[in-house]
């Protein structure tokens, strides 16, 4: 089956701050105008088709899926957005798979590994109100949270529910 769209969800952390966008970065804490259903970024989300559908990989994407997170070209993983479409990667593939995370559930939660950097993992940082990046397993929380809740975006028609619920 391929896909029309990209799934939309909203993110928070393992002690729920909220993932939102401000200033062209994604951050983790409390959104201008607090919390609520619009309060958190609108993260779309597709499987990268080109990879083992085994290892969960997806790509990531904000601004519509205008802009897809990147773990970069470096030696050293550095988390960035990149002008790319998603559903273009979605359709034609990305060889280097710097847009590829792997999706690492448990229970309620999702990590989000690195495909070009196995062990580095996104992570919002401790502090409140700081740019998402990229750090290894196994984070404390002095140095960050990886595990992360989606609940899928609010569609006029729907009530909003979390993943996993029917």
């Amino acid at each position: 089956m391929v896909l029309a769209s990209a799934t939309c969800f909203r993110l928070t952390d393992a002690v729920l701050k909220t993932v939102y966008m401000q200033n062209d970065q994604l951050l983790a804490g409390t959104p201008p105008g607090g919390y609520g259903a619009q309060g958190g970024a609108e993260v779309s989300m597709v499987p990268n088709r080109y990879m083992d559908g085994n290892l969960s990989p997806v790509i990531l994407g904000v601004d519509a899926g205008r802009r897809c997170l990147s773990c970069g070209t470096a030696e050293e993983p550095v988390l960035k957005l990149e002008a790319v479409d998603i559903m273009d990667l979605y359709h034609h593939g990305d060889p280097s798979n710097r847009f590829t995370f792997l999706r690492r559930r448990s229970g309620p939660t999702s990590r989000f590994e690195s495909a070009t950097f196995p062990g580095w993992f996104l992570c919002s940082p401790p502090g409140e109100d700081q740019p998402l990046s990229l750090c290894r397993q196994p984070p404390d929380a002095s140095s960050g949270f990886i595990d992360f809740s989606l609940q899928l975006c609010s569609w006029p028609s729907a009530a909003p529910q979390a993943e996993g619920q029917d």
